[in-house]
């Protein structure tokens, strides 16, 4: 049987290349192989590769000048991850339009479409494109066995749906990794859905240190400080109360935020735009705490065993972390501000109680995909 997996493996995202690089090793545990179709849109390798965006207008221009003082840095980041895919990845021939790959259907008896946000309009991926650009991840034209895996819709409104639902109709294995979105799509298509986990959850913190040969560091303690989609203004705000942070807790902080530079001479004060995948995942298997707005920042840091504060803002697509945080007994680790943690005087987290919940999670997610996969 030869099998392909679709998702976002290829954006210069943490998260994305991570749980592609999750779904494949765990395919291949079931004995299963898999072959990523390594579909690249072209917008999506505009916004990732340029460092001038002026398809987006003048506020993505400015935001692109910010960055010009680590240009240097943000190329050695996009050297790390295209090593990334080519070493661990096992990938087709590249496609970038949605007919190359439904040209492709035909060698395949089985395709896997997920995990990740890829059926959401407003994904960085899709957001600047056609609907017609979704149609791989819906598996459109593929006459062969259709399973998702833990694919997420964000926050499409039911109009929105509409455009989607005929598809995910004919799909033989339906499931999303967030429980409220399996509740909404379930009243939707009139049958019940699975709520499974993100891939990288599927494997746990020993499989990723061995799978990817993460080290220990002997240096400072350090608390990682991960954000996306902040606004230098924000950024500015959150690095004032890290340095607070840092002082409370007499510890460095390794800040990675891709979109935003802002300039510090604060001792305590480390930026890292220059890191991949790996290195981002030693950092999180090394630090003391995480604090992130990210969903899989949020996730990889609770798979690692840190103490994690998730920064959540109301509306939009927050619930993504929430929902996985609520159920892991964890919603006391969602902060709205970074200023709160001294005030909080939480407790370290008791990962006996979270992994014997996590383990029983993986093990639904497994058996889901052993049905799923008819294995």
């Amino acid at each position: 049987m030869i099998t392909g997996l679709i998702t976002y493996h290829s954006a210069y995202n943490f998260g994305s290349v991570l749980q592609a690089f999750a779904t494949q090793t765990i395919l291949k545990d079931l004995g299963i192989p898999a072959e990523i179709i390594n579909y690249r849109m072209a917008e999506q390798k505009y916004f990732y590769q340029s460092t001038f965006h002026p398809r987006y207008g003048g506020r993505a221009i400015a935001k692109d000048c910010i960055l010009i003082p680590i240009r240097r840095k943000r190329v050695r980041r996009a050297e790390r991850y295209e090593k990334f895919f080519s070493t661990y990845l096992t990938l087709t021939p590249e496609m970038r339009e949605p007919e190359e790959v439904i040209k492709e259907w035909g060698k395949y008896d089985l395709v896997i479409s997920g995990s990740d946000q890829i059926w959401n309009k407003h994904s960085l991926e899709l957001n600047h494109n056609d609907w017609k650009h979704m149609d791989p991840y819906l598996l459109k034209g593929f006459h062969g066995r259709k399973v998702s895996y833990a694919s997420s819709i964000g926050n499409m409104t039911d109009e929105e749906l509409q455009f989607i639902l005929p598809a995910l109709k004919q799909f033989d294995a339906l499931s999303f990794r967030e429980a409220s979105t399996a509740k909404r799509m379930a009243f939707v298509l009139g049958h019940d859905v699975e709520t499974v986990i993100d891939p990288t959850f599927l494997l746990t913190k020993e499989n990723w240190i061995n799978a990817l040969h993460l080290q220990r560091n002997e240096g400072k303690r350090y608390i990682l400080a991960y954000f996306l989609g902040s606004s230098f203004r924000h950024l500015s705000h959150q690095i004032s109360a890290l340095i607070q942070l840092a002082k409370y807790s007499d510890c460095e902080i390794r800040i990675i935020n891709p979109y935003v530079y802002v300039p510090t001479t604060n001792k305590r004060i480390r930026f890292c735009h220059d890191e991949g995948p790996i290195e981002f995942l030693n950092d999180v298997y090394n630090s003391e705490a995480v604090v992130t707005n990210s969903y899989h920042g949020t996730i990889l840091a609770v798979n690692f065993g840190k103490e994690i504060y998730s920064v959540c803002n109301s509306g939009g697509a927050e619930f993504r972390k929430t929902d996985i945080l609520e159920r892991l007994g964890l919603a006391d680790r969602i902060i709205s501000d970074v200023t709160q943690i001294p005030e909080l005087n939480l407790q370290p987290i008791d990962y006996s109680s979270v992994y014997a919940k996590l383990d029983t999670l993986r093990r639904h997610s497994i058996n889901y995909l052993k049905t799923a996969l008819e294995v």
